[in-house]
């Protein structure tokens, strides 16, 4: 389903860093079962060292729209996997797992089948109370407490309501050295099991629920919206910052920051300092279709910044 989205930046005063200008978001697929608050949003992602981050976007800002289940996504690295989740794969051991296995144990197991070459090696799950990540066994039956949880993602959701949050967790948590590719494809389903037709992924029939099947036929395209922060880069002096769809995305950094905002008579309508552990993204609701400018600022870089937020 192609979705289209009017883009808020207009233009910068400085260029990027050594890694050029930030790459389009990876969109969810557009469905709206469960409100839209997976399937309306997207997410922006990338290496900082060795870790992986990223940073999404819900559709929360829908009235009445909350996010109140799990969003699981499936990670293939290139080792050995699972091509499907079926009926052998049903760990209840908590809701987490439950979401992950898709378990019968509430009455509503759906079989999962990933797109050609795609073998789910681990999963992440995350919801607002907390996020971790699971290695899931290539062979055998998996039951209650098989899928073997390897460590947080560090999650900053904390609210049924929040549009924006972060994960991260290490390349070495997943097989994995700095800059190595992955796929990944996501779905949206409750603690108890029930699937819902919002992901991340092609193939998810449009009013898809409860116990029905998933095949996906296709990842998001990490190629086009994966931005590799290298070590020559972080080290570089340069603040890569843009903002996109009411939030100020910033990354390059690992410090505390002051974040301001100005109309053209120089009157701050912002001011809020952040500590940047890599990439952030900073919800920053500006007046729409007025010229205004954003300063990111620390003890030695500075970096301005001039947009005219569109109005949908």
């Amino acid at each position: 389903m192609t979705k289209i989205v009017l883009i808020s930046l207009l233009t910068l005063t400085t260029t990027f860093a050594q890694n050029g200008p930030p790459p389009p978001p990876c969109y969810a697929n557009g469905n709206v079962g469960a409100g839209g608050v997976v399937g309306t949003g997207h997410y922006f992602s990338g290496y900082n060292g060795s870790m992986i981050n990223f940073s999404f976007k819900l559709g929360t800002d829908m009235a009445g729209v909350e996010f109140n289940d799990v969003l699981v996504l499936y990670l293939a690295t290139g080792h050995p996997g699972r091509s499907v989740i079926d009926n052998t794969v049903d760990d209840s051991a908590d809701g987490y797992r439950i979401a992950i296995t898709n378990s019968n144990v509430n009455g509503f197991g759906s079989t999962i089948t990933f797109p050609v070459d795609f073998e789910a090696t681990h999963a992440i799950a995350i919801d607002s109370n907390s996020g971790g990540l699971y290695a899931i066994p290539n062979n055998g039956p998996i039951g209650n407490g098989d899928l073997v949880f390897v460590n947080s993602v560090n999650s900053t959701l904390v609210s049924n309501t929040q549009e924006i949050f972060e994960i991260s967790f290490d390349a070495v948590d997943i097989g994995l050295s700095a800059n190595d590719p992955f796929m990944l494809v996501g779905v949206y389903v409750s603690h108890t099991g029930f699937t819902y037709d919002e992901g991340y992924g092609d193939g998810i029939a449009s009013n898809t629920q409860g116990s029905d099947d998933i095949s996906f036929s296709g990842i998001p395209n990490q190629s086009a919206c994966w931005n590799t922060l290298s070590i020559d880069a972080l080290e570089n002096t340069t603040i890569g910052a843009y903002y996109y769809d009411n939030a100020l995305h910033v990354n390059g950094l690992y410090d505390t920051v002051e974040i301001k905002s100005f109309d053209l008579l120089g009157r701050k309508l912002f001011s809020e300092n952040h500590e940047i552990y890599g990439q952030k993204s900073i919800p920053m609701p500006l007046k729409k279709n007025q010229f205004q400018f954003i300063v990111i600022e620390n003890s030695v870089m500075k970096k301005v910044i001039k947009v005219i937020p569109r109005s949908n």
